[in-house]
Formats: C-alpha cells, structure tokens, sequence
C-alpha cells in the first residue's frame, strides 16, 4: 500500500486508532464539520492542531465509537442536571410538581439500597 509517510500525506491513516483505512474523514472538512467532530475530539485527552505534522484524519470506526463516547457524556451530563435539580426541589422532604422527577418512584431506589447493604 505503500509508505507510512505517504500514506499520512495522502490522509489514510486515521489520527485516533492509527490503522491505514481506505475511507476517512478530514478533520477540516464541511461532513467534519457537519459531524461537530473537532468539538467531540475535545473530550479526549489529545490536542489536535491543524498546522500540526500528525494526520487530520479519522476512519469511520472511530467516528462511530466518537459519537457513542458523546452521546454517552451528553447523557451523563443531562442525567446530573436532572438529579441536581430533583435534589434542590426537595426541601421538605416532599417531591413538588416543578421537580423534574416528579411522579418517578423513588421507592425502587430505596429498596436496592437496602438490598445492597443487606447483602
């Protein structure tokens, strides 16, 4: 296929997993762009910098297991919203109507605490 230079000259060698992929997308492009995939890669721990000499871009394995690592954050951070504000709701101990868990059973929670602790 050809040598590691050239092939991250060409842009087949995906800048997440560093396999070479025949089909990749470049960090700098409208679909990169459309896919929000810069602002994804920030919630890894590497930096990418487009005057960088590292490649710009990434297989569609990675994109995909990228999007799923958002997806997951996006629901965790939505989650502890939503739990902070059902705490912050709760001043007399009981669940009001503007509570965002308002009408949830709280009962199940309580029971797998004690069968937790049980065990």
């Amino acid at each position: 296929m050809g040598s590691t230079a050239k092939a991250i000259m060409t842009g087949f060698i995906c800048r997440l997993c560093s396999e070479q992929k025949k089909v990749v997308i470049h960090l700098y492009t409208s679909r990169a762009k459309k896919l929000k995939l810069l602002k994804k890669i920030k919630l890894l721990p590497i930096s990418v910098d487009k005057y960088d000499n590292l490649p710009k871009t990434i297989c569609e394995q990675c994109v995909s297991k990228l999007e799923a690592q958002y997806d997951l954050l996006q629901k965790i951070r939505r989650s502890n919203s939503v739990h902070r504000s059902h705490r912050m709701h709760h001043s007399n101990g009981r669940c009001p109507a503007e509570c965002p868990l308002h009408g949830e059973d709280e009962s199940t929670e309580s029971e797998m605490e004690v069968q937790g602790t049980s065990s």
